[in-house]
């Protein structure tokens, strides 16, 4: 079941993964390409680079994606599950940025990493908070249960 989960966020990321490269490389890049002239001069034209930037951007996106799925396994702490996952999103996004020119200087590529991982903790305290609200709601209902049987 984990598996599967995993797999069906891997597909959905993929596709994120594609749309999010393109936005990030447009960003980053010339105006009327949605690839870095790095990238079209290492691929030896735009068409081979654009290949290669939607291929790894969705891989990229997969990996992030599929993360998601380590906060089902019971076994591992909340922490450590966001950790591994913030790592997930984090370190292969540095040889990713250096691969398709989305970033050249050290300084870049340290500047975009910190924006990821705020960005992490930003979503992930939202989801946090969400989570948090449902259970405190459920709770509620459970004791509002508990007294409706009592007086019965």
């Amino acid at each position: 079941m984990l598996a599967k989960k995993a797999l069906k966020l891997a597909g959905i990321g993929f596709l994120l993964g594609i749309v999010i490269g393109n936005v990030i490389a447009w960003a980053t890049g010339r105006p009327g390409s949605l690839v870095s002239l790095i990238l079209i001069d290492r691929m030896g034209g735009e068409m081979p680079a654009v290949l290669m930037q939607v291929f790894f951007s969705g891989l990229y996106g997969a990996a992030t994606m599929s993360g998601v799925a380590l906060y089902d396994v019971e076994r591992i702490p909340l922490a450590l599950a966001t950790a591994l996952h913030c790592l997930i999103c984090v370190v292969p996004y540095i040889p990713l940025a250096l691969l398709l020119g989305w970033a050249q200087k050290p300084s870049e590529i340290l500047i975009t990493a910190c924006f990821q991982v705020v960005a992490f903790f930003i979503i992930w305290l939202i989801m946090y908070l969400r989570c948090k609200a449902e259970v405190r709601k459920l709770n509620e209902l459970q004791k509002e249960k508990e007294k409706g049987g009592e007086n019965t």
